[in-house]
C-alpha cells in the first residue's frame, strides 16, 4: 500500500509538477498570514494545566489588582540626587498616554456605529447591539490611553502624621512612648536612651525577626538624622527650616523614600492602567516609560536607573526571546547550508532543502497559531526544534535521489528509487518523532502539551512540504540540467560515480564481521558512560536558567542585595481586612517568610487600637503639659553631654548585640553611627558630634539653644498632631495604600509574602516555603507556588510521556518492519544513546535540571530515527550488504545527524542560559544516538547474518526476497 502510494507520488511528481507547485504557492502564502500573527508569552503560569486553581487564583488577582503587575524603577547613586531624581520622574509618569493606534481604533468604532445603526433598523436586536456597545467603550478607553495610574515611592506622609502612634503595637508603645514626652534637646535624648535600654538594650528579641530588625534600623536611622543635624547646628553651619523640620519627622515618622538601607539605591513602583495579561501595551507601557526614563536621566547625569518588575521582566524575555531565537535560526540555517554544501558538493541541492525548509517552518508557524494561538516558554523552542528535524527529510530525498542520478538513472526512476528506499523510512522516522511529541498530549502541563501539539504538528507540516515541494524542485531542476547538458555535449551519456561514504561502509562492514569485538567494545563503553550517568547531580539553582545581561533580571539581583527583597513573593487574597491581618500574622510565624505586606499595616484591629489609644493617650496628655525652653542652661550643659555619651554606649551594646545575633542591618547601621570596632580609623558620628560640643562651650550652647528654638516645637506639635485616638476604618486610609492592598470593590484584600531565602537558588528552600505558606491558607498563589506545582506537574508529565513513547514507537516499528525482533534493533541504538547522553553530561561537567531533563523524553523521538532508517535500508537489500547500507543510508543519517546537531548547537549562543543546556544536552543525544547506530547496530547486523547464515530459517522471507531495485 505504502509502497503504491510512493510509487504513485513520484509519478505525479515526474509527470505534472507544475501543476502541484501551485497549491503548495497557496497554501505558503495562506499559512503565512496566519504565521505572522503567532505571538510569544513568557509567563510561567502560560505552561499549567488549563484550570489550575493556583494559575485561576493567581491570575484572579492580577485582574482586580493594578499593583499585583508593575514596573519597578531602580535609581541608584547619592542619596540626594535619587532623591531629586524620583520627584523629577514621579509627577511625569502620569502624563503618559498611547496614542499610537487611535486612527485605527477611531476607524473601527465608527464601523461598530454604523453596525449598529443597520441593527436598529432591523429591529430586535438588543443583546447584538448591547455587545457592540460595549466593544465600542473599550475601544474609545484605548484612545489617548493614560498608561499609569500613579507612581509609589514615598510612604503616605499625611496619614502618618495623624495616625503614626496607632499604627505601633502596644509594647512597643510602652517601651518607647518616652521618646515622645519631652521635646526639648537635653529631655529628648534622656527619654531616647531610657527607651534604648527598655527596647533594645540586652534584649536580642527585640530584634531577633525580620520585622523588629527592620524596625530598628528606622529607629536607627531617626536617630542618625538627628545628630547629622545636631552637628551641623553645633558647628554654626546655616541650618533651614525645613532642615530641622526634616530631622524631626524622620526622627517620628522614619525615612519617607523607598530607600535602600545603605541609601545608594531608591525604587519607585509604577502602577499601571492594564495588566500583564494585555500583551500590546506591555510592549507600548515598557517603551514609553523607558524613553522617559532616558529623558530624565539626561538631566542627572550622577544617577544610574533602570526598569525591573513584572512589565519590564516580560518585555525584555519577549524581547530577547524573539531575537534570540531569530539570531540562532540564521546562525542553524548557514551552518547547515554550509555543511550540505561540503557533503553535496554542489550548491542547488543545498539551497533546494533550505528552501523547502523555509516553506515548511511557515506552515509550521501557521498550523501552530491555528492550533495553540500563542507558544510560550517551552514551546518558543520547536522552530529550532522543527529546524533540526525537518532538515532530516530533506537530507534523505536528496542524497537517495543524487546517488541515483550520479550513478545515471533518469529523473523518474531515480525519484521513484529514491522514494522507495528511503521514503519509506522517512515516513516511519517522522511518524515515529511525531507520535513521540503527541505522546505530552497526556500532559496535565499546559506547557508540554502544547508542545505535543505544535511539534507534532509543525513536523507532519514539514513532511508534507518536504514530500510535495521538493521533488517537484529536484525535477524541475533536473530537467534544465539535462536540456543544458544535451545543448553543450551534444547528447553524451553522463558517465556513472558512486558519492557514496564508501569509508563509512567499509568501516561498517568490519564492525560487523569482527562482531564478537564490536559489541564487547561497545558493552565496555556502556558500562562505563552507564556508570558516568549514575553519578550526575542535580542543580537546584534555577538562578543559573535566568538570561544573562537582561537589565530587568539584574535589578532584580541589585534590588535584593540593596532592600534585602527578594522578587519570589507569594500572594493571597482574604474577603475581608480581618481574614488578611489573621493570615498575615500566621504567615510572619512561618521561619521561611521574611515579612509580609497587608491592610493591616495600615489598618490595626479594633482591640489593637483600643490598647495602643491608653497609651497615645498618656502621651498626648505629658507632651501637651511640658513647656519649650528657649534655651539651653549651662548647668544642663553636662548633662546633655552625658546624654550623648550614654547614647553612644547604648548604640555600641545594640551592635554588639546585633553582631553576634547575626542581624547584619542593625549591625550596618549600628557602624555608620559609632564606627566599626574592627576598623579603628572608621568614622565616628558620635565622637565626632561630642569633639564640636566641647572645642567652644560658649558658641556650641548659644547654637543649640538656636536649634532647641526651631526643633521643639514643631517636634511637641507633631507629636500631638500623631495622638489621634479615633478609630482608623478602611475609609481612613489614603488610596494609595487602598490600592496596593485591596481591589477597586474594596471586597477583596491581597497579602503579600517574602520569603526569608533565596528561593531561585536553592529548590529545597523553595519546596519549604511553598509547603509552609500553603498549609497556612491553600489559596496561596504567585511565582512560586505556581513554580513549585509546574515543575511537579511537569516531571510526572515528561516520565509519563516518555513511557508511552517508548511503546508508541515500539509498536509503530512492529508494524512497520514486521517483526518485533527488528523494532528492538531499531530501538538498541536509542536506548545506548540515552544512557550514552547523559553519562557524557556528567563526563562534561553538564548537570541535570529542569531544562536538560527535557532532553530524555525528546531524544526518544529524536534519536530513533537513524535505526529505523537502517533497518528499513538492511530488509530491502538483504543478508551481506553492511557495507553498501552504511555507505549509501550511512551517508544520509551521518548528514541528518550533523544538521540536527548544527540546529540544537545555535541555541547555545542564546542569551538564554537554559535553552543553552537545552541545546547541548540534545546536541550530546544525537550525537550518541548516531554513533551507538554505527557502531552497535553493524554489530548486532553481523551477529545476526552470522547466524543466519547457519540456520536460513532465522532469515525472514522479506529479507531473501529479490531487492525491488539493483544498483546500476
Amino acid at each position: 500500500m505504502r509502497e503504491k502510494f510512493l510509487i504513485r507520488l513520484a509519478h505525479w511528481h515526474t509527470h505534472y509538477p507544475w501543476r502541484i507547485l501551485p497549491v503548495v504557492i497557496i497554501a505558503t502564502i495562506a499559512l503565512g498570514w496566519f504565521a505572522q500573527q503567532l505571538t510569544i508569552t513568557m509567563r510561567t503560569q502560560d505552561l499549567m494545566p488549563e484550570g489550575d486553581p493556583k494559575v485561576d487564583e493567581f491570575n484572579r488577582i492580577i485582574d482586580e489588582f493594578a499593583t499585583a503587575t508593575s514596573i519597578i524603577v531602580v535609581v541608584q547613586g547619592e542619596e540626594q540626587r535619587i532623591k531629586d531624581f524620583a520627584d523629577d520622574l514621579a509627577p511625569r509618569v502620569s502624563e503618559l498616554r498611547d496614542s499610537s493606534q487611535n486612527e485605527a481604533f477611531e476607524e473601527a468604532i465608527a464601523g461598530l456605529q454604523k453596525r449598529i445603526t443597520d441593527l436598529e433598523k432591523s429591529g430586535n436586536k438588543t443583546s447584538e447591539i448591547n455587545s457592540l456597545q460595549d466593544e465600542i467603550e473599550r475601544l474609545q478607553k484605548r484612545i489617548d490611553m493614560q498608561l499609569f495610574q500613579r507612581v509609589d515611592y514615598k510612604v503616605e506622609t499625611d496619614f502618618l502624621q495623624k495616625h503614626a502612634l496607632m499604627l505601633v503595637k502596644a509594647e512597643d508603645l510602652k517601651n518607647t512612648k518616652d521618646v515622645f514626652m519631652d521635646p526639648n534637646l537635653t529631655g529628648l535624648l534622656t527619654n531616647l536612651n531610657n527607651s534604648l535600654e527598655k527596647e533594645y538594650v540586652g534584649q536580642q528579641e527585640s530584634i531577633s525577626t525580620r520585622e523588629k530588625e527592620d524596625q530598628a534600623v528606622g529607629f536607627l536611622d531617626g536617630i542618625q538624622q538627628l545628630l547629622q543635624t545636631l552637628q551641623k547646628a553645633a558647628n554654626g553651619s546655616p541650618l533651614s527650616e525645613m532642615e530641622v523640620q526634616t530631622a524631626a519627622d524622620k526622627f517620628l515618622l522614619g525615612e519617607p523614600y523607598f530607600l535602600s538601607y545603605d541609601k545608594s539605591a531608591l525604587i519607585l513602583n509604577v502602577i499601571p492602567n492594564f495588566s500583564i495579561m494585555d500583551r500590546d501595551l506591555i510592549m507600548t507601557g515598557y517603551e514609553h516609560m523607558q524613553l522617559l526614563l532616558d529623558e530624565t536621566l539626561e538631566n542627572h547625569p550622577e544617577v544610574r536607573a533602570g526598569l525591573s518588575g513584572d512589565i519590564a521582566r516580560e518585555h525584555d524575555e519577549q524581547v530577547h526571546s524573539e531575537e534570540s531565537l531569530s539570531f540562532t535560526t540564521v546562525i542553524a540555517l548557514i551552518a547547515i547550508l554550509v555543511m550540505l554544501v561540503v557533503a553535496f558538493r554542489m550548491w542547488v541541492a543545498p539551497i533546494l532543502a533550505i528552501v523547502t525548509l523555509f516553506v515548511g517552518l511557515i506552515w509550521a508557524f501557521g498550523t501552530a497559531y491555528l492550533a495553540v494561538g500563542q507558544l510560550n516558554m517551552m514551546t518558543a523552542l520547536f522552530s529550532v526544534l522543527l529546524l533540526g528535524l525537518g532538515i532530516d527529510f530533506a537530507v534523505h530525498l536528496i542524497s537517495g535521489f543524487t546517488e541515483w542520478r550520479a550513478a545515471g538513472d533518469g529523473i523518474g526512476d531515480s525519484l521513484e528509487k529514491t522514494f522507495l528506499k528511503s521514503g519509506k523510512g522517512i515516513i516511519t522516522g517522522a511518524l515515529t518523532t511525531i507520535f513521540a511529541f503527541s505522546a505530552l498530549l497526556i500532559s496535565q502541563s499546559r506547557g508540554m502539551k502544547e508542545m505535543g501539539i505544535v511539534t507534532g504538528f509543525g513536523l507532519f507540516s514539514i513532511l508534507l512540504a518536504t514530500l510535495l515541494f521538493l521533488p517537484v524542485m529536484l525535477v524541475l531542476r533536473e530537467r534544465w540540467v539535462e536540456r543544458r547538458r544535451k545543448k553543450k555535449a551534444g547528447g553524451q551519456p553522463v558517465v556513472a560515480k558512486d558519492i557514496s561514504f564508501k569509508n563509512l561502509g567499509r568501516w561498517a562492514e568490519w564492525l560487523g564481521k569482527h562482531y564478537r569485538v564490536t559489541l564487547a567494545g561497545a558493552a565496555i563503553v556502556s558500562a562505563f558512560l552507564i556508570w558516568s550517568a549514575l553519578q550526575i547531580e542535580y542543580d537546584r539553582n534555577y538562578l543559573r536558567m535566568e538570561p544573562k545581561g537582561l537589565q530587568s533580571i539584574a535589578l532584580m539581583d541589585t534590588i535584593k542585595e540593596k532592600f534585602d527583597l527578594s522578587m519570589e513573593y507569594a500572594l493571597c487574597l482574604a474577603n475581608d481586612a480581618e481574614t488578611s491581618r489573621r493570615l498575615s500574622e500566621e504567615y510572619r510565624d512561618l521561619s521561611t517568610v521574611a515579612r509580609t505586606a497587608d491592610i493591616s499595616i495600615y489598618l490595626p484591629s479594633a482591640n489593637e487600637q483600643q490598647e495602643r489609644a491608653v497609651h497615645i493617650a498618656d502621651i498626648r496628655k505629658r507632651m501637651s503639659s511640658t513647656g519649650i525652653r528657649q534655651s539651653i542652661r549651662r548647668r544642663e550643659f553636662p548633662i546633655l553631654i552625658q546624654e550623648i555619651e550614654r547614647l553612644e554606649m547604648n548604640i555600641i551594646e545594640m551592635q554588639d548585640m546585633a553582631y553576634f545575633g547575626g542581624q547584619d542591618k542593625v549591625d550596618n547601621k549600628c557602624k555608620s553611627i559609632v564606627g566599626d570596632p574592627d576598623a579603628p580609623k572608621s568614622a565616628n558620628m558620635i565622637g565626632d558630634l561630642l569633639a564640636s560640643l566641647t572645642f567652644d562651650r560658649a558658641k556650641t550652647i548659644r547654637r543649640l539653644s538656636e536649634f532647641q528654638q526651631h526643633f521643639s516645637p514643631y517636634f511637641r506639635q507633631s507629636v500631638i498632631d500623631m495622638c489621634s485616638t479615633e478609630p482608623i476604618t478602611l475609609a481612613d486610609l489614603p488610596v494609595s495604600a487602598l490600592d496596593r492592598y485591596s481591589n477597586p470593590e474594596r471586597d477583596k484584600f491581597m497579602i503579600t509574602i517574602y520569603p526569608e531565602s533565596q528561593l531561585a537558588i536553592n529548590s529545597i528552600a523553595l519546596n519549604r516555603f511553598v509547603d509552609d505558606i500553603e498549609r497556612v491558607s491553600e489559596k496561596t498563589t504567585g511565582g512560586p507556588p505556581v513554580i513549585k506545582a509546574w515543575l511537579q506537574i511537569a516531571a510526572r508529565d515528561g516520565r509519563n510521556a516518555m513511557m508511552l513513547t517508548l511503546v508508541i514507537v515500539f509498536f509503530l516499528l512492529w508494524g512497520d518492519l514486521k517483526k518485533p525482533g527488528y523494532a528492538l534493533m531499531a530501538m538498541i541504538p536509542l536506548a545506548l544513546g540515552a544512557f550514552w547522553m547523559v553519562g557524557i553530561w556528567q563526563w562534561v561537567g553538564l548537570l541535570l535540571n529542569f531544562m536538560t531533563l527535557m532532553g530524555l523524553p525528546l531524544i526518544i523521538g529524536i534519536g530513533i530515527d537513524d535505526g529505523v532508517h537502517i533497518m528499513h535500508r538492511w530488509q530491502n537489500e538483504g543478508r551481506g550488504q553492511i557495507k553498501t547500507i552504511f555507505a549509501s543510508t550511512g551517508k544520509a543519517i551521518s548528514l541528518t545527524s550533523l544538521t540536527t546537531m548544527l540546529a540544537f548547537g545555535s541555541l547555545m549562543f542564546s542569551v538564554f542560559p537554559a535553552w543553552a543546556w537545552f541545546g547541548s544536552s540534545l546536541v550530546i543525544g544525537v550525537g550518541a544516538c548516531f554513533l551507538t547506530t554505527v557502531i552497535v547496530l553493524p554489530g548486532i547486523l553481523g551477529m545476526l547474518e552470522r547466524k543466519t547464515g547457519q540456520d536460513n530459517e532465522l532469515i525472514t522471507d522479506e529479507i531473501h526476497r529479490p531487492r525491488i531495485i539493483e544498483r546500476v
